[in-house]
């Protein structure tokens, strides 16, 4: 039989000098599951491998997942990697924030709005619909 995952992922564990606890702790995974995962002579969660590959981002992922490749992102991969997700991160902002400056100015029109509402509203209104709606918040004996 060939290498597992898990025999990939001792590879790198001895490679970075971690034990199972470490990476348990780091990635947040369920105590004692790389062990059990030994033990069963199988794999992950996709779940939990996606956590161990968002914390240790020098493995290679297709390494570590499939055997192929080498076991640690060269340089040029990582750049271009972290030169795609810079990237997506300036446009993701952008786009935040013209969509703030788009909401901010429709606030601007509805303040404008209510102030010229305000405007157009008499208080002896408000004071005729409170009676009718039964409110006491008014004194009658002022109308």
């Amino acid at each position: 039989m060939g290498e597992t995952f898990i025999d990939r992922l001792d590879r790198y564990k001895e490679y970075a000098g971690l034990n199972d606890n470490q990476i348990t702790v780091r990635c947040g995974l369920t105590v004692g599951i790389i062990n059990s995962a030994r033990k069963r002579g199988s794999s992950l969660s996709g779940e939990n491998i996606e956590k161990i590959l968002n914390v240790f981002k020098d493995v290679n992922a297709r390494w570590l997942l499939t055997g192929e490749g080498e076991m640690i992102q060269n340089d040029e991969v990582f750049a271009a990697n972290n030169d795609s997700l810079t990237l997506y991160l300036r446009k993701e902002n952008k786009e935040l924030k013209s969509k703030n400056e788009e909401l901010n100015r429709e606030i601007g029109k509805l303040e404008g709005q209510i102030i010229e509402l305000k405007k157009h509203v008499h208080v002896e209104d408000v004071a005729k619909c409170a009676i009718a709606s039964g409110s006491d918040l008014v004194d009658k004996s002022t109308l």
